[in-house]
């Protein structure tokens, strides 16, 4: 007995292990998925993943639903009825009978109201059309700022690691040079007092990096253990590039958007001004009535048809309906005025974005003459330094410069691809899916 429970807790443990290990082994295939993203990639997972787009998708979904308004109010309208009533008048003793009705009506006249809410709902479809577009887009620039921005610190990475390398360098040489005797050993604590600052910036380089990643990977949608890598690098510019992006102030989607609200507000005045016209209907019905309505013949069980024209006019609604009707007047010359001042404020963003794309074109072209000299001003440092006719803080500060003036390129490359980009969010239309 005491073996069959010792073998059967051998075979428990044996079991845990193995479990624990596939376990560990599922969570280090978790941490391990890493998924490359291009640039070209980020319309296709923002569109297919991101939760905001899908929402916006759905919400375009449940407006076309509503639509049809129109052909769906000239559809018969039925009821039923059904009831057990106790009625007693006067001295009569205390009767108690059910009755029961059916009915059925039909739209014959709604004074164009039905029209005008059919004209309403499709207007809302085109909102939420263009509300979907604008959240794709919205959500696609926030992927492509946050791409690029993680591409220019992967580079100020890689930079900053190449001047770590050469400081190394510079380390060495110094200190050959103090046990020669040709300089004291300031050069190589200058040097080393360098490698720490530049190991703070890569810590903090890092740290940013990582966590820009991690909105990226919000933006398209993925999952905590997808860990990101993003490949390719900034595109190569090229002449009149700005010119190419054409700014269509009446199909821009914010100023789509004021249209879609103004015309809205538009439809519902006039549909709340049409209050004063009467409701027609054809209807029919058939049933036993009750006791209050007909006591004679609800006593006898008759049955009742009938069959008319029924006019109804709700004077009571009218004064409400009334008072909407001249709030949304109102609400249509607000929406108005703000899509007056939306179409102004987008053509003044979009001079100024053109204009800071035209002097970061002129910065980079700059920056790459910078770079180039200062890479021949430090090797020119770098042989008077070894010749002795430099000394250590003119290596320092020609070298320093050099890798400054790289990261500044990275950074004018980087905000001139983001401007870009915004650039083209705000000139894109309803149909740039």
């Amino acid at each position: 007995m005491k073996f069959q429970a010792a073998h059967l807790g051998l075979i428990l443990v044996l079991f845990t292990l193995n479990i624990s290990s596939v376990w560990a082994a599922s969570s280090g295939d978790l941490k391990a998925v890493t998924k490359r993203i291009a640039y070209d990639d980020l319309s296709r997972f923002v569109m297919k993943k991101n939760e905001n787009v899908e929402a916006s998708k759905l919400h375009v979904k449940a407006q076309n639903e509503r639509t049809g308004k129109l052909a769906r109010s000239f559809l018969p309208q039925l009821s039923a009825q059904v009831g057990e009533e106790q009625f007693k008048a006067g001295s009569e003793s205390l009767k108690q009978q059910s009755n029961w009705k059916v009915e059925a009506s039909l739209n014959i006249y709604r004074g164009g109201r039905d029209s005008l809410e059919d004209q309403v709902r499709k207007i809302d479809l085109s909102l939420a059309q263009t509300q979907f577009a604008a959240e794709y887009q919205s959500e696609l620039l926030g992927a492509r700022q946050a791409f690029l921005k993680a591409l220019a610190l992967s580079k100020k990475i890689e930079n900053t690691k190449e001047a770590m390398e050469k400081n190394e360098v510079n380390i060495r040489s110094a200190r050959k040079r103090a046990g020669a005797g040709i300089t004291t050993a300031a050069d190589t604590a200058q040097f080393e007092l360098h490698r720490s600052s530049l190991n703070k910036d890569l810590i903090k380089l890092d740290h940013e990096h990582h966590a820009t990643l991690i909105q990226l990977g919000v933006y398209l949608g993925l999952n905590e253990h997808e860990n990101i890598e993003t490949i390719g690098d900034f595109p190569k510019l090229t002449e009149n590039e700005i010119d190419k992006v054409k700014l269509n102030t009446e199909r821009q989607l914010d100023v789509l958007s004021y249209k879609d609200a103004q015309k809205i507000s538009e439809m519902r005045a006039k549909q709340f001004g049409r209050w004063w016209l009467p409701r027609v209907d054809l209807y029919s019905s058939f049933g036993v009535p009750s006791l209050s309505d007909e006591y004679t013949r609800a006593l006898s069980k008759d049955r009742e048809w009938s069959a008319g024209v029924r006019m109804t006019i709700d004077l009571g609604r009218g004064i409400e309906d009334k008072t909407d009707a001249s709030s949304q007047r109102f609400e249509s010359e607000s929406a108005k005025s703000r899509l007056s001042h939306k179409a102004r404020a987008v053509g003044a963003y979009d001079h100024e974005l053109r204009h800071n794309l035209s002097v970061l074109i002129s910065l980079i072209q700059v920056a790459d003459d910078d770079v180039e000299k200062a890479n021949r001003f430090l090797k020119l440092t770098q042989n008077e330094y070894a010749r002795g006719v430099k000394n250590g803080p003119d290596l320092l500060e020609a070298f320093q410069r050099y890798f400054e003036f790289r990261e500044n390129r990275i950074q004018y490359y980087s905000d001139y691809f983001t401007t870009k980009t915004e650039l083209e969010r705000l000139t894109s239309g309803a149909d740039a899916q």
